[in-house]
């Protein structure tokens, strides 16, 4: 066997079981992904393997629902629910009926053009095609198809992510136009930065009043519970002035609440602190759709994304002067790194940018018998 190079990937050259000589083109791929191609070809061919009959290959439909069933103990709930609802959306509605092997580079090219006409976001588009490359590649492995029809396809662009968030001013005015159920709610979200499937999954239990933190330990999406979204996710919360009074007054109107309709204690385990008004588990999306955008018109204020109650929090603590290693830890990142990439052009609007700072510290006289001459006397004087 050997690999040759063409212009758009590799040729695989061997001779089959049969002692025929056969060749095989992989475009899109480099040099190590054909040697892997083409020592599994030879082991399958040692093993007396001989390929599947292309026209014998699952349909799309049949060959996904049991990739999903391969697969899911790897997964996180979120993920799973993400992937089928891809499936269901988008990807069946267009391959289901056809056979695995009959999937072609062209037919995925106009499969995202059509995402794209009906208005799909670009990460959303992306994210179907990493569904549908990790489906297309278990084929391939499986020889149900030659070669991975997604390798000379590139992902959409796309644009950085958006952040508006709140001045404090205009938390203040969210918060006085809020409804009394939910200011609580939203009052935590802006003074620690949690994501909302955290604050859905979060637990009177997960709240240590004595140490003044709560923990991170869940996230709830499209009702299904599982770990935070990242490794450094799992974090513990400092809670400041404002959120300790928020989760008192939470707490006092739950109670109020269960007292009224009858109802005693939460079972063992569902001790949610974010409830619906009648008790109910704490829907994300209505949440954002029956309470973020009308408090934001009713507050005057102009609509954004809920998420920006996370990048509210980040902007203003950064601006602030917070050391941005406390902030990253409240907003679980593994590094201060994103807060620079993502906050930056947000924080000289918040502060001075006219050295005034550096000057004040560098002009500050020094202490001690052996302290050499101040700043001042050797730096420039500057009139404000």
């Amino acid at each position: 066997m050997a690999v040759k190079r063409t212009r758009t990937g590799y040729q695989i050259w061997w001779y089959d079981a049969d002692g025929r000589f056969r060749k095989r083109t992989v475009r899109g791929i480099g040099r190590d992904e054909a040697i892997r191609i083409e020592r599994e070809m030879l082991a399958a061919r040692d093993r007396g393997e001989r390929p599947p009959d292309e026209r014998h290959a699952p349909s799309f439909s049949a060959f996904a629902a049991a990739w999903i069933e391969e697969c899911r103990s790897g997964w996180k709930a979120s993920t799973l629910a993400q992937y089928q609802q891809i499936l269901k959306s988008q990807l069946l509605p267009v391959f289901g009926e056809l056979r695995i092997s009959a999937i072609t580079e062209s037919r995925i090219r106009q499969l995202i053009t059509s995402l794209q006409d009906a208005g799909l976001s670009a990460r959303r588009s992306n994210l179907t095609l990493l569904v549908l490359k990790m489906i297309l590649r278990t084929a391939v492995r499986r020889r149900y198809l030659r070669d991975d029809p997604t390798n000379t396809i590139r992902s959409l662009h796309e644009p950085k992510t958006e952040v508006d968030p709140l001045d404090p001013a205009d938390v203040v005015a969210f918060l006085a136009a809020c409804s009394t159920w939910w200011r609580p709610y939203f009052t935590v979200s802006f003074w620690t930065g949690a994501r909302p499937n955290e604050l859905a999954a979060l637990r009177w239990g997960d709240v240590d009043g004595a140490r003044g933190i709560f923990r991170i330990r869940a996230g709830r999406y499209r009702g299904k519970e599982g770990p935070p979204k990242t490794a450094s996710s799992v974090r513990d919360i400092d809670m400041l002035p404002p959120v300790i009074e928020a989760l008192k007054t939470q707490k006092a109107q739950q109670a109020a609440e269960r007292l009224k309709a009858g109802r005693g204690a939460p079972e063992p385990g569902q001790d949610y602190v974010f409830t619906g008004p009648e008790g109910g588990l704490l829907n994300v999306n209505a949440l954002r759709d029956r309470i973020w955008y009308p408090t934001l018109a009713k507050a005057g204020l102009r609509r954004r994304t809920m998420y920006q109650t996370r990048h509210t929090f980040a902007s203003n603590a950064l601006a602030a002067g917070e050391a941005p290693s406390w902030v990253a830890a409240m907003l679980g990142h593994a590094s201060p790194e994103m807060l620079f990439s993502v906050y930056a052009r947000y924080i000289p609007n918040r502060t001075r940018r006219d050295g005034s700072a550096l000057v004040s510290r560098m002009s500050e006289p020094k202490q001690g018998e052996n302290a050499e001459p101040a700043a001042s006397a050797v730096l420039p004087k500057y009139s404000r």
